[in-house]
């Protein structure tokens, strides 16, 4: 999949036209508004999950609703189809060059007409992702989760092995929007964990799904990509078999949208997220000192936020860091 061509060219002669995709469910909805309003003039595309929050209303001109949505949750599948159900609302009702997912706790920190300047380059898609074939680390701390079903014995055993074997190490690694484990504990358990673990490591991490052919690999959910990519994963998301054998998964979509994206091969540049540092499953959250940090980095958007639109710290990163600190006035949005 290639970013060059007559497409490119007339992206360099005009602004894109960028959609953003907010997944939301429990969120307040002032904390979306604000998010909506710092994106704006470009529409903002929420899948929200009426079933968790039903008296949720948002006022920012530049939201579109998904219809239907499915409901999701934290570690549930249905994260992954309100995801898809997004990007299928975006293809089939909206024209954009380029779409980027957010959560509602994520903001942008930096002006939006350097994003911009960002997406209209020659790459395709921004996103990280871990090769489990030749990253140890990766297949002893996350990869039981690939070969198990969650809530299953095996899940349980494998997870077991794996505290086992890390014991009280503090070694990690924090990349790819995600964090890994490494290192080794110097129990003596923990040899007698590594053999089994080691063990499911030797296997395939290469999958075929009808025309689809993946080789998993893990990372952070939070992509942005081109049209073109948000059509070549739909595509990819509907082989047979591919939902049913991720569906089993313990947070299947850090496995699921890495694997698709590096499956469709396009030219690609770093995720456009800055996580907070993970504590457990969970990105802690970001506060006031974390300031000059943000603005230091090289990413364009920032996740988590405190889920309050009066936090001292959004209103910080949106008036110092992307200038967006009134509402700005709508135009160039899509339809």
């Amino acid at each position: 999949m290639q970013g060059h061509g007559p497409l490119t060219m007339a992206l360099q002669r005009r602004p894109p036209r960028i959609v953003f995709l907010v997944m939301s469910a429990v969120a307040q909805p002032g904390t979306v508004d604000q998010l909506a309003r710092a994106l704006a003039p470009h529409p903002v595309l929420v899948h929200h999950d009426f079933s968790q929050s039903p008296d949720f209303k948002l006022s920012a001109p530049n939201v579109r609703f998904v219809t239907d949505p499915v409901p999701t949750g934290w570690g549930q599948f249905g994260f992954v189809d309100g995801i898809f159900k997004g990007l299928r609302h975006a293809l089939a009702h909206m024209d954009f060059d380029y779409l980027q997912l957010l959560s509602p706790t994520c903001l942008p920190i930096k002006p939006l007409r350097e994003f911009e300047r960002h997406v209209n380059g020659t790459l395709d898609a921004h996103f990280d992702a871990i090769d489990l074939r030749h990253d140890l680390d990766a297949r002893l701390s996350v990869g039981y989760r690939a070969w198990t079903t969650k809530g299953s014995l095996g899940h349980k055993l494998a997870r077991r092995l794996v505290a086992l074997y890390y014991g009280q190490s503090a070694g990690r690694r924090d990349e790819a929007g995600v964090w890994l484990r490494t290192g080794k504990s110097s129990s003596a358990w923990a040899a007698m964990a590594g053999w089994p673990l080691k063990a499911m490591g030797q296997r395939t991490w290469d999958r075929r799904f009808g025309a689809t052919r993946l080789s998993l690999h893990y990372g952070s959910v939070w992509f942005g990509a081109r049209r073109s990519v948000a059509e070549g994963l739909v595509k990819a998301y509907e082989q047979p078999g591919l939902r049913d054998y991720f569906e089993r998964m313990h947070l299947a979509e850090e496995f699921l949208l890495p694997s698709l994206l590096m499956h469709l091969r396009p030219r690609r540049g770093p995720m456009n997220h800055r996580i907070a540092r993970f504590d457990g499953a969970h990105p802690s959250q970001l506060g006031t000192d974390q300031l000059e940090p943000l603005r230091r980095c090289a990413a364009w958007f920032a996740r988590k936020f405190p889920d309050d639109p009066q936090a001292p710290v959004r209103h910080l990163v949106l008036g110092q860091l992307a200038g967006a600190a009134e509402p700005t006035p709508m135009a160039r949005t899509a339809t």
